[in-house]
């Protein structure tokens, strides 16, 4: 579409233009075949899409009822699995008991006096350190830029 319609168009079929645009395009519609061609396309097209149902078949939602009741048909009542049940108990009694006894030999303080601890007072150091240094040299460069200042100003007094 090469007469710069398109947009225009589109707004026109969707119902959003403005009276002066809605009448330029139908007036343009008269004498553009390109765009009577690709008005027809937008409307076969919402045509297309509103035929289509939003929901499922009614042949796939009644198989799936007749499913679901078969399944809920078989199952009732509480159906225990003797063998599953005593794996599962034995697998979180042989849990508790990893649990209760991997920390014996340890000590309450282990975490506490770690070298963890000594690491982020370096690291905490270090911080304050660099921080000293970074406002101590802003210092220096702000009194350097002060003296450049006032050479600036005698310069400018003597000229």
């Amino acid at each position: 579409m090469n007469c710069g319609y398109g947009e225009k168009l589109i707004i026109y079929f969707y119902g959003e233009a403005a009276e002066s645009l809605k009448a330029g395009v139908e007036k343009h519609l008269a004498g553009c075949a390109e765009c009577r061609g690709e008005l027809a396309a937008l409307l076969a097209a919402e045509e297309r899409l509103s035929a289509l149902s939003a929901g499922p078949s009614e042949d796939s939602v009644a198989a799936v009822m007749r499913a679901a009741r078969a399944a809920v048909s078989r199952g009732r009542g509480f159906n225990l699995n003797w063998g599953e049940a005593l794996l599962s108990g034995a697998l979180a009694s042989l849990l508790a008991v990893v649990f209760a006894f991997s920390g014996r030999g340890a000590s309450a303080d282990l975490a506490w006096n770690s070298g963890l601890d000594s690491g982020m007072d370096s690291v905490e150091y270090s911080m304050y350190q660099t921080q000293s240094d970074l406002t101590s040299a802003s210092g220096d460069w702000e009194y350097s830029y002060s003296a450049l200042e006032d050479e600036g100003q005698r310069l400018e007094s003597k000229a």
